[in-house]
């Protein structure tokens, strides 16, 4: 019976040598499973991470563009609760700048024009409506988009700030008929002469000459006039480039040749103070500048009066100042005194010939050499206009 025992001995060693082995194995299998799982997982959270980063880096560019657009956006959802508004919708339509989250737009604005297009567009057959508001002295325009999308319904607005546009379209509506109105009456005046002339109604030699002289102011002033408008425009258009080294002080001595016969006629007293100042403009624009700052000071002055022109470096500004003794300028008419024939005293611009365009020539040209243009006056006692054109490196 011995042999028995030996052989349950051996048969049992034999099966926990199995055991072990099966045990071995199994643990190696699970071993690498996991091992497998874990780089799976570690590739997965890699990639995650890649994800969110992802995510993070695209949403920190939205809210980078929304915050620093300069038109208004808000969404808002189905309840007309703000569900996001950057910064420039905020301050157009008075929202305080906090608090507003998921809160209605009707109880956080005032607005009633707003809130009647957002009404109009919930009732509208259009899911686009488009309106234009004037908000605290500026035009907005905003656009009105009811959306839906996965069953999810709200609202895109964007307010568009127009007021550039609008004003510019009012100032070319105005130059227009402006230019209509100053063309036709001296049109008219000349036209008039001439059926007086073709119908044989001015005879007498003293007739003839006062008439004759009348229609050749008048031929005088349009001629001045269209050469003004053409010049406004080139200037506006920048055709001329703005290379050149100017001196100021010799631009101003040519301006003063020009207006030496208007000068002597008025008997006034010039004084022109300043050396050589080199400035990167073009020649033409600068003499046009003084000519009609210098003019305008003739004009609007007594016979015998004076006008003093300085030139000075401040800085890195040529500062030029035109002064005189003149009538001055009323506090009211100062604003618009740069407008577009805009005219302080108007018998007195035409008796001397003025288009009501210097002032604004002058302008513009201070504006393409992106300087800046002052006035200060004071009735019955003269006027002083100070530009500051920044003075660019001449090589």
């Amino acid at each position: 019976m011995e042999w028995i025992a030996w052989a349950l001995f051996a048969l049992a060693v034999l099966l926990a040598v199995i055991f072990e082995l099966l045990r071995r194995h199994q643990k190696h299998r699970l071993e690498t499973v996991l091992k497998n799982e874990q780089k799976t997982l570690a590739a997965l959270q890699q990639r995650f991470n890649l994800l969110q980063k992802e995510l993070k880096r695209e949403r920190d560019v939205i809210e980078l563009i929304q915050k620093h657009m300069v038109e208004g956006i808000l969404i808002l959802d189905d309840s007309d609760k703000i569900q996001l508004a950057n910064r420039t919708a905020v301050a157009q339509l008075g929202i305080a700048g906090d608090g507003w989250d998921q809160k209605s737009v009707f109880i956080l604005t005032d607005n009633g024009e707003f809130l009647e297009a957002l009404r109009k567009s919930k009732t509208s057959h259009n899911v686009h409506v488009r309106q234009t508001l004037k908000i605290d002295e500026k035009y907005i325009r905003i656009h009105i988009n009811r959306i839906e999308m996965n069953g999810i319904a709200g609202t895109i607005i964007l307010l568009v700030d127009v007021t550039f546009s609008i004003k510019a379209e009012k100032m070319r509506q105005e130059f227009t008929a402006n230019v209509s109105h100053e063309l036709k009456t001296p049109l008219t005046t000349i036209k008039g002469f001439g059926e007086m002339f073709g119908g044989g109604m001015i005879t007498q030699k003293e007739d003839v000459q006062k008439y004759g002289a009348l229609i050749e102011r008048e031929s005088e002033r349009l001629l001045f006039l269209i050469n003004d408008i053409i010049r406004l425009s080139e200037i506006e258009e920048h055709t001329d480039l703005l290379d050149t080294p100017v001196d100021l002080a010799l631009s101003a001595k040519s301006a003063l040749q020009i207006l030496d016969p208007i000068i002597q006629r008025n008997q006034m007293h010039i004084t022109l103070t300043g050396g050589c100042l080199l400035l990167k403009s073009n020649e033409s624009y600068i003499r046009e500048l003084f000519v009609n700052l210098i003019d305008n000071a003739i004009k609007y002055n007594n016979v015998g009066g004076k006008v003093h022109i300085s030139i000075s470096r401040m800085e890195q500004q040529a500062k030029i100042v035109v002064s005189d003794n003149g009538i001055g300028i009323p506090l009211h008419a100062q604003s618009r005194i740069f407008e577009r024939f805009y005219r302080v005293d108007k018998s007195r611009s035409k008796q001397r010939g003025g288009t009501g365009l210097g002032l604004s020539i002058v302008k513009h040209i201070v504006d393409y050499h992106n300087g800046t243009i002052s006035l200060r006056s004071e009735l019955g006692h003269g006027t002083e206009i100070t530009i500051l054109l920044p003075i660019r490196h001449i090589s």
